[in-house]
């Protein structure tokens, strides 16, 4: 989990990436030294992300799994 942010990514709260800002859906913490990967979403619901941090933020097609990498 992102702990060295003023913000707080957890499900629920909104954080900036960039110039977007997005609602924090789900996270997935990978144990084995991977970045976490978190689910994030557009706040009128229009659009989902995929964000991993020092990797970006991808926009993901409808239906497409946020968990591959």
């Amino acid at each position: 989990m992102i702990r060295n942010s003023k913000q707080t990514w957890q499900q629920g709260e909104v954080v900036r990436v960039g110039f977007l800002r997005l609602r924090v859906l789900d996270m997935l913490a990978v144990k084995d030294y991977l970045p976490d990967l978190y689910l994030l979403e557009s706040l009128d619901g229009s659009a989902r992300y995929r964000f991993i941090p020092h990797h970006g933020v991808k926009r993901l097609a409808t239906g497409e799994d946020w968990t591959q990498v």
